[in-house]
């Protein structure tokens, strides 16, 4: 037990990565702009850098930046289990090999060896659920900034969006019963800790004829290898005796964004953009040194804000283009190839649930008039690439349906030189999404060994120091913080003001 402790203090000091990623990108959309959720269609200001780059050679060079507020209210409600399937304190010392689990009534009521518990240390209760991570409310600083290097051959964009309270924030859960041994509670698969991270990307755009026009991006993909090595003088006293020595390297790579802009006809917009797989990895290598001599070590390999190859179509089209105003339609699709998944414990989903490629659509209307008021309004529907959670996993994830409107105008303070205020808000609902899982030991499951399906933590017929069959034993038995089932829905909300400088 004491060796444990040591482990979980060592990942503490080595588990702190620094990142970029793109999902807060790619849940809000466009936060300074008219954009929208249609930005890789529509929209050409700073946020182009990361939507659709080639957009950039149309984007007013100038310093943008915005303020947006973003809460996300997912409720997660735990079916109730039955008693017959806890693992009773009896099962303690008698897991012969099996990698051990907690007695449910630790978990549920905590346990204190001063009033008589077989604990070693004092535990505090962590009932199923306690620890969910939903209702957080973020603020976002969002910058964006628009140079010319070159009229028409070559614009240069970058945008971002920085969490005020954490530059980053990443949490390495387990999807199944491991995580008993932290939390104990299921998490938004695809927002929760992912909404927390700095997120920013760079662009470049080249209008090549009047119809073309292409961009390339980046965005960092980070990996922070971080080597701690502790000596412990005594185990029963870690905080006294233990000696600590970090090694920490963070690598840069870049995940590169390819798009273009075609206007084949006046008026007719048609936005492609190829947008690379992104992660952030945090490599931690860990050891514990003891007087007597005893030296183990281990390596971990945490994958956190994992996104997948994006390929987006969008088409916008002005049904008036009159001297005062313009008015349009613009729609938009990204294919996202999430069936490569790799979840933060850098696992893939197990075979029988994999997760499927989905596609994200969205539409909207657009006005401009007087070429200073502009106002847009979107709709959109992502649906969930996560299959029903039947089995082991307890990936929590539901579809989502999104509507955004904004609006913004200009004001001329000078010679080429204006001040744009801009304004949005957004509303995403996550439908109720129940889902049971499959008990392995009914039938036609029974007597056979699946290892997609809920886990028996304690294996049938396990035997005691007598080599005595334990009764207790047989049946299910688990502490995963799934079963027998659960559901979730919500809502996220968001609202956000801009001010741009364009010259």
């Amino acid at each position: 037990m004491t060796l444990w402790r040591v482990l979980g203090i060592v990942l503490c000091f080595s588990f702190a990565p620094r990142a970029f990623a793109a999902p807060p990108f790619e849940l809000v959309g466009s936060a300074l702009g008219s954009g929208g959720f249609n930005a890789r269609a529509s929209g050409s200001d700073a946020s182009s850098a990361y939507f659709n780059p080639a957009r950039l050679s149309r984007a007013a060079p100038g310093l943008q930046l915005g303020w947006l507020v973003l809460n996300d209210a997912i409720q997660t409600t735990l079916f109730a289990r039955q008693s017959a399937m806890d693992i009773p304190i009896a099962a303690l010392n008698q897991f012969q090999g099996r990698f051990p689990s907690l007695p449910t009534s630790w978990l549920e009521n905590g346990c204190d060896p001063t009033m008589g518990g077989r604990c070693a240390s004092r535990l505090l209760p962590r009932p199923r659920q306690s620890e969910g991570s939903s209702g957080n409310t973020r603020v976002y600083q969002v910058f964006g900034l628009v140079s010319e290097v070159s009229e028409r051959w070559l614009t240069l964009g970058v945008y971002g969006m920085m969490p005020f309270d954490a530059f980053m924030e990443g949490h390495a859960i387990f999807p199944d019963e491991r995580e008993q041994f932290f939390t104990n509670s299921l998490h938004p698969e695809r927002y929760s800790d992912r909404l927390g991270a700095m997120a920013l990307s760079f662009g470049a755009s080249s209008q090549l004829l009047d119809w073309l026009s292409l961009g390339v991006g980046v965005t960092l993909s980070l990996t922070n290898s971080a080597d701690a090595g502790t000596y412990v003088g005594n185990s029963d006293m870690i905080a006294e005796t233990l000696q600590l020595a970090t090694k920490i390297k963070v690598m840069t790579g870049v995940a590169p964004i390819m798009s273009a802009n075609i206007t084949p006809v006046e008026g007719l917009d048609i936005g492609l953009t190829v947008h690379t797989p992104q992660k952030l990895e945090v490599a931690t290598r860990f050891s514990t040194f003891l007087p007597n001599g005893n030296l183990q070590a281990a390596d971990r390999t945490a994958t956190l804000a994992w996104e997948p190859w994006k390929l987006g179509l969008g088409v916008q089209y002005d049904f008036v283009r009159a001297e005062t105003q313009r008015f349009g339609a613009v729609a938009s699709a990204t294919y996202a190839l999430w069936s490569g998944y790799i979840n933060r414990q850098s696992e893939r989903p197990q075979q029988g649930y994999a997760w499927t490629n989905t596609i994200t659509v969205a539409m909207g209307l657009r006005h401009v008039y007087a070429g200073r008021l502009t106002s847009a309004i979107d709709a959109m529907y992502e649906p969930t690439p996560i299959p029903l959670q039947t089995g082991r996993t307890n990936y929590l994830d539901n579809d989502r349906y999104g509507i955004a409107a904004s609006l913004s105008y200009l004001f001329p303070v000078a010679e080429k030189i204006s001040l744009r205020f801009g304004a949005q808000g957004q509303l995403h609902i996550l439908p109720l999404r129940s889902q049971m899982k499959i008990d392995p030991k009914s039938p036609p499951y029974a007597g056979q060994s699946f290892s997609q399906l809920v886990l028996d933590e304690w294996v049938d017929g396990a035997k005691n120091s007598r080599d005595e069959v334990i009764q207790e034993s047989f049946g299910l038995q688990t502490n995963n913080p799934g079963w027998p089932g659960f559901s979730s829905k919500g809502m996220i909300v968001g609202a956000g003001v801009n001010v741009a400088l364009l010259y």
